[in-house]
């Protein structure tokens, strides 16, 4: 097959490579000319064209870093067919856009002007990604374990080399219906915060400005057009949790809930389908059609997916839906075990984890491997086996799917209250300690379950005077600081917004944490694990972002979430190109669409706005201004 994908690659890339030399034996002694060797309009021209074949290149090298890392994470999949199928779209997409880059012809569709100056800075940031990659690189090792890391720097290479020079993209008949989004309604956080913590959420704001977005330059190549830019999605991983038992009744639920998280996020968690307890209900026999149909649901509607969890010690009365098998737990009742009877159980751990990552090797994109391994409530397997669990299941999992993102999932006592137990430092420190013990963690994972345990442990209701208990914003800043010293990425997991219970403070509280999060460097994803309160567990405490109803009604602290993720962080502009063809504005990273009328016709482009150094050009390779 590789051979075939070889041969394949030459054949459709050749026109390209010839043009490219076509280009660069017609400059001649280009880069002398841009270096002094001519002068007057002579120089000028062969400036424009060694800085445009520059470019150019930047751009092709970007398509080329991105298919690489596209392969890699194509060579997961266990199914050979599908994998070859697969690393042929990616092939396809790299022969696209290289065509687009080859296409771009205005120099203009660079920021700077055409002097040997920014050939230089061309030429330099070019040398610094490469630098960059070779570094990156040579951290990852060269393994196969390494895969996650490989894709990891190939995609960086890729934003890198697109940051150097610009993103080239080709226009299609205009057909992308804009989304029609519930716009929501900030909170009011002085109806809660004090100063101190209101000095907290405007630190972060002021931080997530070059976090969470950038510089954009788009460039159509003619003056005095109006385009509409719109963001169709988040780069930001936004996620939420299927169950299908929960849509079972009802299958015009599922079509809601459906549409509600399309429009919001990009991640589904399988949250209960491959639980051991739910997957083996009795020794040896896997049940695998409820993962099954939640797998297939989540790629027909384009859904990364991320499964929770594999090792979860938790036991009636703490849960009664997803913990460890009855069976299990009946088989090994003392925690006083055997050397023999601890093997015996690792074995069954080792045969039930194996089982679920061969069979969806390269579909799953991140694991929940451990949660609540430091909580003393969920000491099931530790109390048997002691913490080298965790270490075995980390292992394990890496070497049968090297390119998925493997996650240690804890609570904190500054988000669950009242009860102690681990608290940020510590789970800092146990992922310090795993880290230095060689263990391949990816991210922690914590769980933003912010109530009382009492009130989350128990069946109370709305009026419960302990829901007035809440996590202050200050308190929880330094939280969020201790864990980022662990040098990982942090997942906010099952994020629940429960106190306090009137209203306004609750949406007070969640917006207040929402911008802590957006304004926080290490925070890479968030799960909202009530999105829909209906399908909620616990729903009586009403912390749902949507409500019990399909009409799509918002809670108040859904307002405010959703005023954030759809006015305040979106990007939605309409501009007007100045007279090199060009508008700039600053864009949210994620996903876009641009709009404009050409000679009658609705024309558009799809573009990604990624982390990058400086400002992003993208330039529509058959724009309005083309030859």
């Amino acid at each position: 097959m590789a051979v075939e994908l070889e041969e394949k690659r030459v054949r459709r890339y050749l026109p390209v490579l010839m043009s490219r030399l076509m280009m660069t034996i017609s400059l001649g002694s280009a880069c002398a000319l841009a270096l002094g060797c001519t002068s007057g309009a002579d120089s000028s021209d062969a400036s424009s064209a060694a800085l445009l074949s520059e470019a150019k290149s930047a751009c092709s090298a970007s398509a080329e870093y991105e298919s690489r890392a596209c392969i890699r994470d194509c060579d997961r999949l266990g199914d050979a067919e599908q994998a070859a199928r697969c690393a042929d779209e990616c092939e396809s997409e790299r022969f696209a856009a290289s065509g687009s880059c080859e296409a771009v012809s205005d120099v203009e569709a660079l920021a700077c002007e055409p002097t040997a100056d920014c050939l230089a800075e061309l030429e330099a940031c070019r040398g610094a990604a490469a630098r960059a990659s070779l570094d990156c690189e040579a951290r990852c090792g060269d393994d196969a374990l390494a895969l996650r890391c490989l894709i990891s720097c190939e995609r960086s290479r890729a934003d890198d080399e697109a940051a150097c020079g610009f993103v080239a993209t080709t226009s299609t008949a205009a057909r992308t219906e804009l989304p029609s989004l519930p716009e929501g309604r900030p909170a009011d956080l002085s109806v809660l915060l004090d100063e101190d913590e209101l000095a907290v959420v405007e630190g972060a704001d002021a931080r997530a400005k070059e976090l969470r977005s950038r510089p954009l330059r788009f460039h159509l190549g003619a003056p005095g057009v109006e385009v509409t830019i719109t963001q169709l999605e988040h780069a930001f991983e936004f996620g939420f949790p299927v169950d299908f038992r929960e849509f079972r009744d009802e299958p015009e639920d599922l079509e809601f809930y459906r549409r509600i998280a399309r429009e919001h996020a990009t991640l589904m968690v399988a949250e209960t389908a491959l639980k051991w307890r739910q997957l083996e209900p009795e020794p040896g026999r896997l049940e695998f059609d409820l993962g099954d149909s939640e797998l297939a649901w989540a790629d027909e509607n384009g859904f990364k997916v991320k499964m929770h969890t594999l090792l979860w010690g938790n036991a009636p009365p703490i849960s009664t839906g997803s913990g460890t098998p009855g069976w299990l737990r009946d088989q090994f009742p003392g925690t006083d075990l055997s050397e023999s009877e601890q093997e015996e159980l690792r074995e069954l751990i080792r045969f039930q984890a194996e089982s679920i990552v061969e069979r969806y090797k390269g579909r799953i994109d991140i694991y929940d491997i451990t949660n609540e391994m430091l909580n003393p409530l969920t000491a099931w397997f530790s109390s048997r086996l002691g913490q080298s669990i965790t270490d075995d299941l980390f292992h394990m999992v890496r070497a049968i799917d090297p390119g998925a993102q493997l996650v240690m999932n804890e609570w904190i006592s500054e988000v669950f209250t009242g009860l102690g137990g681990a608290n940020a430092a510590s789970v800092r420190d146990r992922a310090l300690e795993l880290l230095a013990a060689g263990v391949p963690i990816d991210a922690i994972g914590i769980q933003a379950h912010f109530a009382p345990v009492v009130i989350f442990a128990s069946d109370a209701e709305l009026d419960d005077p302990r829901l007035e208990e809440r996590t202050r914003i200050d308190d929880y800043a330094v939280a969020l600081a201790e864990l980022t010293e662990a040098g990982l990425p942090l997942h906010m997991t099952e994020t629940t917004f429960n106190a306090p219970a009137k209203p306004e403070e609750r949406a007070a509280h969640a917006e207040a944490i929402m911008r802590l999060w957006w304004g926080t460097e290490s925070v890479e994803q968030i799960v909202f694990w009530s999105l829909w309160n209906k399908v909620a567990a616990r729903s009586q405490l009403q912390h749902g972002v949507f409500d019990d109803t399909r009409d799509g009604t918002l809670t108040r602290h859904g307002e405010a979430i959703v005023s954030l993720l759809n006015d305040r962080w979106r990007t939605r502009a309409t501009v007007r190109t100045d007279d090199s063809g060009a508008a700039e504005l600053r864009a949210t990273l994620g996903q876009y669409v641009a709009q404009w009328t050409e000679n009658g016709q609705a024309r558009e482009v799809r573009f990604r706005v990624a982390q990058g150094p400086g400002a992003i050009s993208v330039t529509v390779a058959d724009g309005a201004g083309s030859p």
